[in-house]
């Protein structure tokens, strides 16, 4: 089974579009690393069917905080938004439900904390509007690269 990552991308980049593991562009986790069978699940429907209708949720980056046992990964931390979470947990429960096994499970549902990371060349800064705008699913090891990293879809929420 593969491993997968669910984001929002906080600037629009094509599905297809790869990168490596340490050039991540900015983005919200949504749901962190986990594996599926994919194909089997009929994962891309059901993902399908539980965002029609999500419309973007907007809200605000705050303090910087780090993450890691070591606390070596630097963040912004969002804004607590009902919205938000609710996203998160819809999605988390549709992937538990298909058998997905996450690699941190105590990060998820109340463990979950939305934050974009600080990147060597981009970050959010305190005050910021976030616009959740797009759940994108990302390949974590692609081309079978352990560092390789390609977006595989993007679904768009979109105010109607």
């Amino acid at each position: 089974m593969q491993k997968y990552v669910l984001v929002c991308l906080l600037k629009k980049l094509d599905e297809g579009t790869e990168f490596t593991s340490t050039s991540w562009p900015l983005h919200v986790t949504i749901a962190s690393n986990f594996v599926v069978d994919w194909g089997a699940t009929n994962l891309l429907y059901k993902l399908t069917a539980l965002l029609t209708n999500r419309k973007p949720i907007k809200t605000t980056a705050g303090d910087d905080e780090y993450f890691g046992d070591k606390k070596q990964i630097h963040v912004t931390i969002l804004d607590k938004h009902d919205e938000m979470t609710a996203l998160h947990n819809d999605i988390i429960g549709l992937l538990k439900s298909v058998g997905a096994i996450f690699d941190e499970p105590n990060y998820l549902e109340e463990g979950y904390k939305a934050h974009v990371t600080v990147q060597s060349d981009a970050r959010v800064h305190k005050g910021d509007l976030i616009v959740i705008d797009n759940v994108t699913v990302v390949d974590m090891f692609a081309r079978k690269d352990i560092r390789g990293r390609k977006i595989l879809k993007s679904f768009h929420l979109i105010d109607s």
